[in-house]
C-alpha cells in the first residue's frame, strides 16, 4: 500500500516532482522502496536458506549470474571494503545488487523477474504498488503482465502524449502546456482526481487559444461545450469529414469534460469519491488526443 505522507505532499507543493519520465537511472529511494516491497511481499529468507523465499532469491541470482557471466552478482558492483559478499544468502546478494548496480537495464532485469513472481503469487496490489513507485520516481518503465516495457513504447504515450507535448511547446501555448504537464504529474503521483481536473483545464485552454488565434471572441467563463460549438462552427476540419462531425463532437463533449464534471469538479456530498487509475489514464489520454486533433486541424487550415 502507498501512503500519501506529509513529506510527499510538501515535496509536490514545492514543485520538486519530475515533469517527465526518464530512462537513464532509478533514484536511490525508489530502489530502497522496491527492496522493501519484495521483502514484504515475497518474504525475507531464513538463515538456513530452505524456505520458499530463500529458494526464489537464490534461483534469481543463479539466472542472472549465468546471463551476465559472473560468479556472484556483487562482483559486478562496487561494495564497501570488507563486505563478505560470497557468504551472504540470495536475498542480500540480489537486494544489494539492485541497490548498487549502475546499469538501469540490469536493475530492470531484477525488477521484472521479481514482479513476475509477484504476479504468479496473485499479488495484484503489490504489482500496482511497484508500478506506482516507478511512476512516482519518474522512471519510464512499467510492469505489464510480468514484462517490463518503456512507457514511451506504449502506443498511446508514443503516438498521442509526446506529440501533444510537442505542439503545446509552441509559443502561445504556455498556459495549456503547464496545465497538461501538471495533469501528467498528478497522474504519476496517483492524485487521479486532480489529474482529471487539470486535463480538462488544459483541454479548455487549448480551445480558447485556437479560437482566439482565429479571431473569435472568447468569454473566460465559456464552458467546454460552448467552446466546442464555436470550434465546430468554423469548419476547421476538411469537408470530407463533415459526416463525422457529430461523432467527433460526441467524443469530445462526452469525454474529458463529462468525466471531469461527474468525478472531480462538483461537490461530493457526504461520500468521498475515489477516482480509479484507469479512469484518470483514460481522461489524460483522451485529452491528449483531442488536443492533438484540434491543433493539427488549426495548423493545416491557415
Amino acid at each position: 500500500m502507498v501512503f500519501d505522507i506529509f513529506s510527499k505532499r510538501a515535496w509536490r507543493q514545492a514543485g520538486a516532482a519530475n515533469d517527465v519520465y526518464q530512462y537513464e537511472e532509478i533514484p536511490d529511494h525508489v530502489r530502497r522502496q522496491l527492496v522493501l516491497l519484495f521483502e514484504q511481499e515475497i518474504g525475507r529468507p531464513s538463515r538456513d536458506e530452505v524456505d520458499d523465499a530463500s529458494q526464489f532469491y537464490g534461483t534469481v541470482c543463479i539466472i542472472l549470474r549465468n546471463e551476465y557471466g559472473a560468479f556472484h552478482l556483487l562482483d559486478l558492483v562496487r561494495m564497501p571494503e570488507g563486505f563478505r559478499s560470497h557468504s551472504r544468502p540470495g536475498f542480500y546478494e540480489l537486494s544489494n545488487f539492485l541497490l548498487r548496480e549502475e546499469s538501469i537495464d540490469r536493475c530492470i532485469d531484477v525488477i521484472e523477474i521479481c514482479a513476475r513472481h509477484l504476479s504468479n503469487l496473485l499479488k495484484e496490489k503489490a504489482c500496482e504498488t511497484l508500478n506506482t513507485r516507478l511512476r512516482e520516481g519518474g522512471v519510464g518503465f512499467q510492469i505489464e503482465n510480468g514484462v517490463a516495457i518503456r512507457v514511451d513504447n506504449q502506443f498511446v504515450h508514443g503516438e498521442v502524449i509526446k506529440p501533444a507535448l510537442y505542439f503545446l511547446g509552441a509559443k502561445g501555448f504556455e498556459g495549456a502546456n503547464e496545465e497538461f504537464l501538471n495533469a501528467h504529474k498528478k497522474y504519476r503521483e496517483s492524485d487521479y482526481k486532480s489529474s482529471l481536473v487539470e486535463s480538462a483545464k488544459a483541454f479548455e485552454s487549448v480551445l480558447k487559444i485556437i479560437l482566439r488565434k482565429r479571431g473569435q471572441e472568447i468569454n473566460e467563463r465559456d464552458t467546454a461545450a460552448r467552446l466546442l460549438d464555436k470550434l465546430f462552427g468554423m469548419n476547421l476540419l476538411p469537408s470530407y469529414l463533415q459526416a463525422q462531425f457529430a461523432a467527433l463532437r460526441t467524443v469530445l463533449e462526452g469525454g474529458v469534460a463529462k468525466i471531469r464534471n461527474k468525478e472531480a469538479a462538483h461537490g461530493q456530498g457526504e461520500e468521498i469519491r475515489d477516482v480509479p487509475q484507469y479512469l484518470a489514464a483514460y481522461g489524460l489520454h483522451q485529452t491528449a488526443s483531442a488536443i492533438l486533433l484540434i491543433v493539427k486541424a488549426h495548423e493545416s487550415v491557415r
